[in-house]
């Protein structure tokens, strides 16, 4: 008797024990799952946030730029410098976590590099005033230098968003997008002839910074020089032709892309303008264009009229937080 109440006794305490590991491992399941599931979603959703913020500040930069360059060179105004913050990265576990549970249950926080870099593309403006004049050399071509930001995200595709010659560009894995085209634009007008505005804007720097905290971008316009292309306000001009040099093919595409698209959008005459790509296998760069000659049937007619406007900022990176190097 006492013998059966002692089997029943260690039956009790092992149910208790097997109880229990069922439970612990029933809650390192649900854990596990969280961990897999639903925290690389959060992470996600958390990146996608931050690149949507960052897409909205370049182009709350870029509409800045252009309304400080058309103060100054319009109304002959002081430049002044005007400050962007933003954050590199998202915030994450390692600084909303309260224990070593949360932080496991936390997504990681993402970080990104701000930087200013010549790209190693150029862009040139000609005409037939301007051809052979002297004053070029120095001028155009222009070697393009932008400021970026690549992501370093987790959960989410990398992205780097750029702002070169006033506009905005997204790099993915699936290609270039151009997000807000740069200042050039294409207007027909009386008897046949055509208006060619352009304002590059060039950024003058260098520098980069890199973690998940804000960084702030101080930026004052410089002021330029008068130069021949420029001197009176329209040139008139038999042709005009702009290009864009790049050593990267995709990136001479977009470009290519960006000068047909302008044209379509200014309803320009598709005898107006000829587009097209050069290839040097030598160099291994690839030049595209967009050559305008307006539609007198004269090829000597001033039919073409220049407005070039440049502008260069002076941009300078400065660490704000703990968080970026």
């Amino acid at each position: 008797m006492l013998q059966d109440m002692k089997y029943t006794n260690d039956d009790v305490a092992l149910s208790e024990v097997i109880g229990f590991i069922m439970l612990l491992a029933l809650v390192v399941a649900a854990l596990s799952l969280y961990m897999v599931y639903v925290v690389p979603l959060n992470g996600r959703e958390d990146e996608i946030a931050q690149m949507n913020r960052i897409n909205v500040q370049f182009t709350d930069y870029k509409f800045t730029l252009d309304n400080i360059r058309t103060s100054v060179q319009s109304n002959n105004l002081s430049p002044v410098m005007t400050s962007t913050s933003l954050n590199l990265g998202t915030e994450g576990g390692n600084t909303q976590a309260g224990g070593f549970f949360l932080f496991m249950l936390q997504p990681v926080s993402s970080s990104a590099t701000l930087s200013i870099n010549t790209t190693g593309d150029t862009f040139d403006i000609d005409s037939s005033s301007y051809h052979s004049s002297p004053d070029k050399k120095g001028e155009f071509p222009l070697n393009i230098t932008a400021l970026e930001y690549r992501s370093n995200n987790y959960y989410w595709i990398q992205q780097q968003y750029s702002y070169q010659l006033g506009g905005v560009f997204l790099t993915q894995d699936d290609g270039i997008t151009n997000r807000i085209s740069p200042l050039i634009s294409f207007t027909n007008v009386a008897n046949n002839s055509v208006v060619v505005n352009i304002a590059p804007v060039q950024i003058v720097g260098g520098g980069s910074l890199s973690g998940n905290g804000p960084a702030r971008v101080d930026t004052r316009m410089r002021i330029l020089p008068k130069y021949n292309i420029s001197d009176s306000k329209y040139v008139p001009n038999t042709w005009v032709n702009l290009s864009v040099t790049s050593a990267d093919y995709t990136t001479a595409t977009m470009w290519l892309n960006i000068f047909k698209d302008i044209a379509l959008r200014s309803q320009l005459d598709s005898s107006a303008y000829i587009t097209g790509s050069v290839n040097n296998t030598v160099t291994e760069k690839t030049t595209v264009y967009i050559y305008i000659r307006g539609t007198n049937s004269d090829p000597n007619w001033n039919d073409v009229s220049l407005y070039v406007q440049r502008a260069e900022f002076y941009v300078a990176l400065n660490n704000i937080a703990s968080g970026a190097t």
